[in-house]
């Protein structure tokens, strides 16, 4: 006996790429990494994890849609920021 039934065909497209969610945690990720430093553990408990997930984004959204300013602008953004929470940081322990 032949087994006739077919299946239907389930999509399982990617994700689309969200190059403007990438551009707007990098921007909140420059008062998380500045206003924020005052706080307890400084900007490493806003900034950083808003600007890691702005960088996965941006780098997520440029190589789906190829050489986009704005996942380009969210990357240089968050990578801009991280920078400066380490460099602040080395200042203060340095001092």
């Amino acid at each position: 006996m032949a087994n006739t039934n077919q299946l239907e065909a389930v999509d399982i497209a990617p994700m689309r790429a969200r190059p403007a969610l990438a551009l707007v945690l990098a921007l909140l990720s420059i008062p998380g990494s500045t206003l924020a430093w005052d706080l307890p553990s400084g900007g490493w408990w806003i900034g950083l994890p808003l600007g890691i997930a702005a960088i996965v984004l941006g780098l997520q959204a440029r190589r789906r849609l190829g050489h986009s300013s704005v996942a380009v602008a969210a990357i240089a953004i968050s990578v801009l920021m991280i920078g400066m929470m380490v460099v602040w940081k080395t200042v203060e322990l340095v001092s």
